[in-house]
């Protein structure tokens, strides 16, 4: 130390404490009982649910997915921002809502990309998708909406034999084939890679993978969460795959979503997200927030950590 800070301390009690060694010390412990742990009870998480296996063992869901998305009734149609201008169901508080505050910065048009545009992948070599893409596009909005209607019904009693959708015959214009080339690219494992496009040539690596994990996030993932007991009424995010505990730290976060009028509110998400900051801004300022800085004061923990000392 410098010869002021020598000054400074030269009355006060010191006691040596060696930090290198003690966090070596911690490092070697809590490394080991990952190792010994990792070993014993292996990971937990569940393997990530691709397109390719939706649509191999449940095509009919996967075809329902574009079929609501075609009808604008999947969750991501009308979800609002960041991915779309539809602010009416934005979450708000007093009056204010932060999302509507900061707009569409993800634009998507959820016909556009999970239905036209990888499709147009598979239309380079296969004619017939390009024919029919050519002719949902210019028929007439009324007429597609007949297509998409009567296409939705029939999915209801629809079956699946041999790995293909059977339905009944009407009128369905081109959907029949659009749907059998949407059915096919998740069948062959090429449907996220179709959806993860690089927005410019020059990108060799794509980290973006929004549009791949919206796709599914309706009914789908809810039946698989669902039968993993992952869809969150009693541990909400903390939750992890079976009877494993899951993100432990994440439970006061998880805790508000449990009580009213959070758990029953259409802005809960909001209103956690608030107060979380909050509980965060007054450990960050607690130094200077009066009566809140006189808490270690009056606990006396320190004496607990400093016990030798006191017992002079």
């Amino acid at each position: 130390m410098s010869r002021k800070t020598d000054e400074y301390f030269k009355d006060v009690p010191m006691k040596s404490y060696d930090l290198i060694k003690e966090g070596l010390i911690v490092f070697g412990v809590v490394s080991a009982l990952i190792i010994v742990l990792a070993i014993i009870f292996s990971s937990p998480d569940y393997p990530t649910v691709t397109a390719k296996q939706i649509a191999t063992y449940e095509p009919i869901s996967y075809l329902r997915t574009f079929t609501d998305i075609l009808l604008g009734k999947s969750e991501i149609s009308n979800y609002g921002p960041p991915y779309d201008n539809d602010v009416k169901n934005a979450q708000s508080l007093f009056g204010i809502a932060p999302a509507k505050i900061l707009g569409t910065t993800i634009p998507i048009n959820a016909v556009n990309d999970f239905v036209i545009d990888p499709l147009s992948h598979l239309a380079v070599i296969d004619k017939n998708v390009q024919t029919s893409l050519d002719q949902f596009k210019n028929a007439s909005p009324q007429q597609r909406q007949v297509w998409i209607d009567n296409y939705s019904k029939a999915l209801d009693n629809a079956t699946v034999v041999n790995g293909k959708v059977q339905i009944v015959n009407g009128d369905y214009g081109p959907l029949p084939v659009i749907m059998n080339g949407l059915l096919l690219l998740g069948k062959s494992g090429l449907l996220e890679g179709a959806l993860q496009k690089n927005e410019s040539p020059y990108d060799f690596y794509n980290l973006n993978y929004t549009k791949s994990l919206l796709l599914f996030q309706g009914k789908v993932y809810h039946s698989v969460a669902k039968s993993l007991n992952m869809l969150g009424e009693d541990w909400g995010i903390a939750n992890e795959t079976g009877n494993y505990p899951g993100a432990w730290w994440l439970w006061p976060y998880t805790f508000f979503y449990q009580i009213p009028p959070m758990s029953t509110s259409p802005n809960g998400d909001l209103e956690v997200g608030l107060i979380m900051i909050g509980l965060f801004l007054v450990l960050l300022f607690l130094p200077v927030i009066p009566a809140l800085n006189k808490i270690p004061k009056w606990v006396k923990v320190y004496r607990i950590i400093w016990r030798d000392w006191y017992k002079k």
